[in-house]
C-alpha cells in the first residue's frame, strides 16, 4: 500500500486489529456502563464486533433520547427520521473504531429502533445520510460532536450530543 507521498505502508497484522477493536468494544462498555445503568439501560452481550457496534449504538440512540427528554415512539415521523439519522453517525464511528459490518451494524440498529412496519425507513435513512455526507461540513459537525462523545463518555458529552441532537429536531406540535 502507498502513502499519500509514495512512500510505502505497512499493513497492520490482522490479529493486531482484532485486539485493538476488542480493547476498544472494552473500553466503551467500561466507559458507559454507568450512564446508560443511570437510564435503565445497557449494551447486551454480544459475540462479534458487528453485534456489540450494532447493540451501542442502539443504546447510545436512547440514551441520547432519554437525556433530551423524548421517546422514540412518541416522536414525529420527521423526529424519528433525524433520530435515525443520528443513529447512523453513531454506527458509522463504532464501526470504524470496532472494525465492525457497517452495513449490518446499520441494518440491526435500524431494525431495533423502527418498527417492521417501518423497515422501509432504514432504505430511506440510508439515501438520506449519503446525501446529508455531501454537505461536508454539517456531517463533519455532527461527527465531532459523537466522535468526542465515544472518546470521552462522560455527562458534559452526552449533554453536548443530546443538546445537538434537540437542535436538529423539528418542534413537536
Amino acid at each position: 500500500m502507498l502513502s499519500l507521498f509514495g512512500s510505502r505502508l505497512q499493513e497492520e497484522p490482522e490479529f493486531i486489529s482484532e485486539l485493538r477493536a476488542v480493547e476498544t468494544e472494552d473500553r466503551l462498555r467500561k466507559n458507559l456502563t454507568g450512564m446508560l445503568e443511570d437510564a435503565g439501560l445497557e449494551i447486551c452481550d454480544t459475540n462479534t464486533p458487528t453485534e456489540f457496534a450494532a447493540a451501542a449504538t442502539v443504546a447510545i440512540m436512547k440514551l441520547v433520547l432519554n437525556t433530551a427528554g423524548r421517546r422514540f415512539e412518541s416522536l414525529s415521523f420527521e423526529n424519528r427520521f433525524v433520530t435515525g439519522l443520528f443513529g447512523f453517525i453513531v454506527a458509522h464511528n463504532l464501526s470504524r473504531r470496532t472494525n465492525a459490518d457497517l452495513g449490518i451494524v446499520l441494518g440491526i440498529a435500524g431494525l431495533d429502533l423502527f418498527s417492521r412496519e417501518e423497515i422501509d425507513q432504514v432504505y430511506k435513512l440510508g439515501s438520506s445520510y449519503r446525501r446529508l455526507r455531501q454537505h461536508r461540513q454539517m456531517h463533519l459537525a455532527l461527527g465531532e460532536i459523537v466522535e468526542e462523545f465515544l472518546s470521552h463518555p462522560d455527562a458534559e458529552e452526552l449533554q453536548n450530543l443530546a443538546t445537538l441532537y434537540r437542535m436538529c429536531l423539528q418542534p413537536e406540535a
